[in-house]
């Protein structure tokens, strides 16, 4: 078959217009295929989103109203008449929100309009989890043991013999949808209660179903998919395999086609069992077959083992729709023109669009090639150093790095803030490249060069991950993350002293630069151009500045030279000058330095919003910020007390005014970005004040609990 001549099709005509029925950079995503297949696009959005990214790139928009998921973008009935008032003919759901919600899918089709993705009948067979495991096992996939948890009231001593039967330790999932939402990993009973009430309220929250199920946990496996697509004419095609293993919170950070863990054996028994279990249901549109495959087996099989390549893998669940993750395979996949020899890239939207029009699918199976790998990582606001904290904020500065190869999928743009309603996903960034060990090391430099400042993110350590050896070398387990940056402190990566000096450097040049030129505000008030930074009128003392260096303070003195050089001093803690170190700009280019530094020169970037300057040195990242030089003095701390740890909702609250409490002991969560954390007390003593109630809104560092310590006890005379 040719992908340029294609077989002849009963399907109708293509939509006219789009309805996409979610937000961020999938929506953003499926509209540039709409545009470009000639389709009109319908965006909605909540009263937050009004400036979002994926508002501005539709033809029209919606707002749907409130905040929250459940007030917004989880209304059925308001997505529908955004439709009908629009007369969009047919709709699109992206991934999350309402992409697997069958009753959406029907209210959707009963409308009149076509339903972007596979049947309703299929979303709910494969959108409870057992039910799914059942079609499995009669189709011959192997499987990994579950049980289905009752809605509602469970007496604790049911939902402890269903957890036996299962397995310590095993995991409670959200039955309706996934992404690491709703789930838990319970290592023994002590912990089993607490952790399905947990999972069911966040499962309630990111899909609007808290049905939950019970899972075996297997330790050290690599978590391993396979892209299905089926038309209405009974064809079902794979589009070969993804690796997802490396995860937080059991959501995906970093993923990869093809795999590095599996051979040519396993990767085609995986790829026919994702068609057997895609056929089984009569699956249509996109969809994705994921698995569990066992390192152990996979790793005897390295070895030459006589391990069966079935045997290395176990059917996990089916996700009714388009992957987050779907980029790495279109950066890799084509579809082959046999008349010509010509390959084109596979473009997953487009083949929805075409299927729900009831077209066959326009290539066969041994059309598609597989060309090099690609990597995706997913770029969070959020903080790996402080347990993977989702983070808000403004983004003062986004400029993403181009690069050959590099495609970045994203949600936002600067000047955006990052909700707390959210997902806190930014952007997916993914390179390809003939070999791996390639893509991975444009991947990194594409994120090294990405300017960001405003709301933390998890960028250093997917570049530390990308330049792992142990991941270079293939090891990417479920383990992988816990294993090598096993506490927050080996999240953290501060920069080099190298990196310091450069960047301090260079946004103290950079600054005198601007304020030479009358561009600079200091303070908020216009600085007198031609007055240096740091400048004293008592003609003994040269110019000194004050910055934080990645919250390191530091006190710079400089003097112009006359040769056109700058003398720049770090001074200690008790104004003592260092050596001397002497700096020039040979040029610059709008943030581009070429900056030398004591005979050494070098390209630097230099990005300022306010007094915070983001620098990009060959060393590596810096942030400076300018501090004033006449600083407020700080609020003082309350002894004792606990902060949110960002904006949120508080979900519980544990305590009351004068119950006694352990060091540790929970005191209330509270809900942010979709994700429940645990505020514990610091100290053990007594709850003096509970300044928050469940279901209060609070912002980052508001207080919560109050625990006043135990005093010592005083020592026993003699």
């Amino acid at each position: 078959m040719s992908a340029a001549d294609p077989r002849p099709t009963t399907g109708g005509p293509l939509p006219r217009k789009v309805l996409i029925a979610n937000r961020g950079e999938i929506a953003v995503r499926i509209a540039r295929t709409c545009r470009a297949m000639g389709v009109a696009t319908v965006a909605v959005f909540s009263d937050i989103d009004t400036g979002a990214l994926h508002v501005h790139v539709c033809d029209e928009a919606v707002r749907l109203g409130g905040a929250t998921p459940a007030e917004s973008y989880l209304r059925v009935d308001a997505l529908v008449e955004a439709a009908r008032r629009t007369g969009a003919d047919a709709v699109h759901p992206g991934y999350g929100f309402l992409a697997e919600h069958a009753g959406f899918a029907r209210a959707v089709q009963d409308a009149g309009l076509t339903w972007i993705g596979p049947t309703p009948e299929a979303i709910a067979a494969m959108g409870d989890k057992l039910e799914a495991k059942r079609r499995m096992a009669a189709a011959g996939v192997p499987l990994v043991p579950g049980a289905e948890l009752p809605n509602g009231e469970l007496p604790d001593a049911q939902l402890a013999r269903l957890a036996e039967e299962v397995g310590f330790p095993l995991m409670v999932k959200a039955a309706a949808g996934g992404g690491g939402k709703g789930m838990r990993v319970v290592e023994g009973p002590a912990d089993l209660v607490d952790a399905v009430a947990a999972a069911r309220r966040e499962a309630e929250g990111a899909f609007g179903d808290g049905t939950v199920f019970l899972e075996r946990f297997v330790a050290r496996p690599r978590h391993v998919e396979v892209q299905v697509l089926g038309d209405v004419h009974g064809t079902v095609v794979h589009a070969f395999e993804r690796e997802c293993s490396i995860q937080r919170r059991h959501q995906k950070v970093v993923e990869e086609t093809p795999s590095p863990g599996i051979d040519d054996e396993v990767r085609a028994a995986l790829c026919a069992a994702a068609v057997q279990a895609a056929a089984a249901i009569g699956y249509v549109n996109a969809g994705t077959v994921e698995f569990i495959a066992d390192e152990t087996k996979l790793a005897a099989r390295r070895a030459g083992e006589p391990v069966e390549p079935r045997d290395c893998f176990a059917f996990l669940e089916v996700n009714t729709r388009l992957q987050v993750e779907h980029p790495v395979t279109e950066e890799v996949v084509h579809v082959h023109d046999t008349a010509t020899g010509a390959l084109t890239p596979l473009d997953l939207v487009r083949c929805q669009l075409l299927i729900a029009a009831g077209a066959a699918l326009p290539f066969a199976q041994d059309d598609l090639r597989q060309v090099g790998h690609a990597i995706e990582v997913r770029l969070y606001a959020e903080d790996p150093a402080s347990g993977y904290l989702p983070a808000s904020g403004t983004l003062h500065a986004f400029d993403p790095a181009d690069g050959e190869g590099v495609r970045w999928d994203a949600g936002v743009v600067e000047g955006d803030t990052v909700s707390v309603h959210y997902d806190p996903m930014l952007a997916k960034v993914v390179a390809s490249a003939p070999t791996r060990a390639e893509a991975a090391g444009r991947l990194a430099r594409a994120l090294d060069d990405t300017v960001l400042l405003g709301a933390t993110t998890n960028r250093d350590l997917l570049v530390d991950v990308l330049r792992d050896p142990t991941f270079l070398a293939g090891d990417t387990t479920t383990a992988y993350l816990d294993e090598r940056y096993a506490d927050d402190e080996a999240r953290r990566f501060p920069p080099t002293a190298e990196a310091t000096q450069l960047a301090s450097i260079a946004a103290l040049l950079t600054t005198v630069d601007d304020q030479r030129a009358g561009q600079l505000a200091v303070q908020g008030a216009a600085a007198l151009p031609g007055v240096p930074p740091g400048f004293t009128n008592a003609a003994a003392f040269d110019p000194e500045v004050t910055v934080a260096v990645e919250g390191d303070v530091r006190r710079l003195r400089y003097r112009a030279l006359r040769d056109g050089r700058t003398a720049v001093w770090t001074l200690d803690d008790d104004g003592k000058a260092g050596a001397e170190v002497t700096a020039s700009v040979h040029g610059r280019r709008g943030e581009e330095l070429d900056l030398e530094v004591d005979g050494h020169r070098s390209r630097v970037r230099v990005t300022t919003r306010g007094a915070t300057h983001a620098v990009r040195t060959p060393a590596g990242r810096v942030t400076v910020h300018q501090l004033p030089r006449f600083p407020e003095v700080a609020d003082e701390a309350v002894a004792g007390a606990t902060l949110a740890p960002m904006p949120g909702a508080v979900v519980t609250v544990a305590v009351a005014v004068g119950d006694r409490v352990d060091a540790g002991a929970l005191l209330c969560t509270v809900e942010a970005m979709k994700m429940e954390h645990r505020v514990t007390a610091p100290v053990t003593g007594t709850v003096e004040e509970v300044r928050v109630a469940a279901g209060q809104q609070v912002d980052a560092d508001e207080i919560l609990v109050v625990v006043t310590p135990d005093e010592p006890e005083a020592p026993q005379a003699s």
